[in-house]
C-alpha cells in the first residue's frame, strides 16, 4: 500500500474521525470504488474520487490507498465482513505509523 499527499480538502462518501472502518473499506471495494481513494485530511479518514483528489478541495490530503490497488492486493471474490473489519484495522495501523 502507498501513501501520497495530494492537494486538495473537504468530505467524501464516507468518513470517520475515529479511524478507518469497514464501510470505507467496503466502498472502496465496490465495482464503481476502484476510481475511489482513502485519505487522511485534516484528521479524517474519507473516501473520495480519486480523481478530485487534485482539486483545490482536497489540497493537503494524504491518500492512504486506492479502490483499484486494494482491490488488486486482495484475492478476487467478495470479502466476508470480517475481512473488510480486518483490511480497515489493518489501514488504520498504516495511519497511525503516519504519525496523524
Amino acid at each position: 500500500m502507498s501513501v501520497r499527499k495530494r492537494p486538495g480538502g473537504g468530505g467524501g462518501w464516507e468518513q470517520s474521525a475515529v479511524g478507518v472502518t469497514a464501510a470505507q473499506v467496503r466502498a472502496l471495494l465496490e465495482p464503481t470504488g476502484r476510481d475511489r481513494s482513502l485519505v487522511l485530511l485534516e484528521g479524517r479518514t474519507h473516501v473520495v474520487a480519486t480523481s478530485s483528489l487534485s482539486s483545490p478541495r482536497y489540497g493537503g490530503a494524504i491518500e492512504v490507498v486506492s479502490g483499484r490497488d486494494l482491490a488488486d492486493a486482495l484475492p478476487s471474490g467478495p470479502p466476508a465482513e470480517q475481512d473488510l473489519e480486518a483490511l480497515a484495522a489493518r489501514l488504520e495501523s498504516v495511519i497511525a505509523h503516519l504519525g496523524a
